[in-house]
């Protein structure tokens, strides 16, 4: 999933581009991909360093919570700020960007992202017998937060292979439940890619190129799995 050629002039275009308001989803795709190899491989050091760096954009950390989740705001340009979310916890990291313009407020980290991650890294380590006999609320939660967390590190290979496609039907009724469609074919798309092959590890190896593709189009797919399953389900008494 890693760009080489990707680096701190391209993420400086692309910056712009999503300020301008003239970037594709690839763009996006590519920014957020490569700020998030640099969360998972720095923390957020690594990202404050990064966007400090670009000197053109102003970044300064904006507001940082217990939680590990960071905001990043850039000076204004063209009547408009950028903004850049990042969430680390212990197996998980997200990455978002947002403009916004000049006139109004500084947006705040989403308290539905917070709640959804509160849950998840509350079941980190639990034993399979606790994970089992969870609520259906909770059960929902961790296997998106599950697949969210393997795709996100390592694509829809990484996560077949991981968890041997133990949780493929029940994840796809909890992504029907949250109206994820688009998340939903392309988990279709990879288990049936990997139904053929000895091992789902030798079907990412044989179809590194499909895997590829879908893992781009789920960067690419704008859905916001901690969000939706917020709205669908965590608000719900």
């Amino acid at each position: 999933m890693g760009d080489a050629s990707y680096g701190p002039m391209e993420l400086a275009r692309d910056l712009a581009r999503i300020r301008d308001g003239t970037a594709s989803f690839e763009d996006r795709a590519r920014l957020e991909h490569f700020l998030l190899r640099h969360l998972q491989e720095g923390g957020n050091d690594g990202v404050a360093s990064l966007l400090t760096s670009l000197d053109e954009f102003g970044f300064s950390l904006t507001e940082a919570s217990d939680s590990d989740d960071r905001l990043y705001s850039s000076s204004a340009s063209g009547g408009a700020y950028l903004f850049v979310t990042t969430h680390l916890g212990a197996n998980l990291a997200s990455v978002n960007v947002a403009v916004q313009a000049e006139s109004g407020p500084t947006p705040q980290p989403d308290p539905r992202h917070r709640a959804f991650y509160a849950i998840w890294e509350s079941l980190l380590g639990a034993s399979p017998s606790r994970l089992a006999g969870l609520d259906s609320t909770r059960r929902t939660v961790y296997l998106i937060a599950l697949l969210e967390a393997e795709v996100m590190n390592g694509g829809f290979g990484q996560y077949l292979t991981n968890t041997d496609g133990e949780h493929v039907e029940e994840t796809l009724a909890c992504l029907a439940r949250i109206g994820a469609e688009r998340t939903h074919g392309l988990l279709i798309e990879a288990a049936r890619l990997a139904s053929t092959a000895d091992s789902y590890a030798a079907a990412w190896d044989d179809e590194a190129e499909e895997f590829g593709r879908l893992d781009t189009a789920f960067l690419e797919s704008g859905e916001d799995l901690a969000g939706m399953t917020a709205d669908a389900i965590l608000r719900k008494p």
